[in-house]
């Protein structure tokens, strides 16, 4: 039998539910009016992230990039542009984006930059020459009049994506079969090189290889779903990740290698420390091994089956005591705060992984030994700058006395 507090209950929780619904179903048709609206800005020689801010700025709205977009930019934030816009903030920025294959999210709060998906043929961060080329296999659309010939495609493949060539080499040969079975007594219609790519390849992958020396040669690479994620594992990558959770950015990696992220988690707050990764010119399978050995885990990298497996911590988690009485003095600093930091060398000091510690992450022992070692600091004597001379004699003096 329902009581009426129950009663009471039922009838407000979904009224409650459809009012914070409403609110944000508002939120998002506010940002979509915000599209829709005139905008009129010039902006030269500009990092994207500059430009981003400057519009949001300019039309009132939030726009801001993924971590996956900044991967996927040439210099990441600090990619430069110079751009003019004039028109529909939704148009405007439609375009502006295109030319890095990006594209927008509307959400809830504000609009996101993402990755189109025309950027997985190119493996890793791409250059300049790179989106060129993909540009021109998406973008650039011909077409052959009858008789349709072998050295006729060859030579209107070099003309629309200019030097590069394809592996394996006769590719164009079956382009051109396609052709001919295509192309009537009429000129054909006009096409594009993905088109093509697709049906002489089919949904399998295909990439645009990377440039290790200047001017070479860009290849067209089609290849089998183990090669492509082969390919991807053994990219070299630089990361930069700031205070963030260690399983965030190791779900990040697998992302980049295009493969599922499988997690045993033996203690259920595994993974979840915040931490600073560095590693530069590392391959992308190297650096998940890195991280899950640091933090005391072991991996196993299974690109036949699409999956990375992760399996942690290897060593028991010790427990922090509970606390027998709430702190009676200072304040304990903001969440955002921090008292350290951990930092581990990996292979021989070519780069560090820290650990930020914050005050909560600290045993009692440790918290109160901090606070008594900051009271001395703030309440000492002043620091008096010694000569050198004073200085030796004063660390002299000190090992006599140890």
């Amino acid at each position: 039998m329902l009581t009426k507090s129950r009663i009471l209950t039922a009838l407000v929780v979904p009224v409650l539910l459809a009012f914070s619904a409403g609110l944000a179903r508002a939120d998002k048709a506010a940002l979509q009016e915000k599209l829709g609206e005139n905008i009129k800005i010039r902006l030269k020689d500009v990092t994207i992230a500059e430009a981003l801010d400057q519009i949001s700025k300019k039309a009132g709205v939030e726009i801001v990039l993924s971590d996956h977009a900044e991967w996927k930019l040439p210099q990441g934030a600090a990619t430069r542009l110079s751009v003019t816009l004039d028109g529909p903030l939704a148009a405007s920025l439609t375009d502006m984006l295109n030319a890095f294959f990006m594209r927008y999210a509307v959400g809830q709060d504000n609009i996101t930059v993402y990755p189109r998906p025309e950027l997985d043929h190119i493996i890793g961060r791409p250059s300049a020459g790179q989106l060129e080329l993909l540009n021109k296999i998406y973008c650039n659309k011909f077409a052959l009049a009858p008789p349709v010939t072998q050295d006729r495609v060859i030579q209107m493949t070099r003309q629309v994506l200019g030097e590069a060539s394809f592996v394996p080499y006769e590719v164009p040969i079956r382009i051109s079969k396609v052709l001919e079975n295509t192309v009537g007594q009429e000129t054909s219609m006009p096409v594009t090189f993905a088109l093509l790519l697709e049906q002489v390849w089919g949904s399998r992958p295909w990439y645009i290889s990377t440039m290790d020396f200047p001017n070479q040669v860009l290849q067209i690479r089609l290849v089998s779903e183990a090669e492509f994620r082969d390919a991807k594992l053994g990219q070299l990558v630089d990361i930069s990740f700031k205070d963030k959770k260690a399983e965030t950015t190791l779900q990040m990696l697998a992302s980049w290698a295009g493969m599922e992220l499988a997690l045993s988690k033996r203690e259920p707050s595994w993974l979840e420390q915040r931490t600073s990764i560095e590693m530069q010119n590392v391959k992308l399978s190297q650096a998940i091994i890195n991280l899950v050995t640091a933090m005391d885990g072991t991996v196993e990298i299974d690109s036949p089956n699409n999956r990375i497996r992760a399996l942690g911590p290897l060593h028991e988690m010790k427990p922090q005591p509970e606390q027998t009485s709430k702190p009676q003095e200072q304040p304990r600093p903001e969440p955002g705060d921090y008292v350290g930091k951990i930092s581990i060398p990996m292979e021989g000091g070519k780069y560090y992984i820290e650990f930020m510690l914050r005050e909560k992450d600290l045993t009692n022992k440790l918290r109160a030994l901090w606070k008594k070692r900051m009271q001395e600091i703030l309440e000492g004597p002043e620091l008096v700058e010694m000569p050198f001379a004073d200085k030796a004699a004063e660390q002299g003096k000190n090992v006599e006395q140890k």
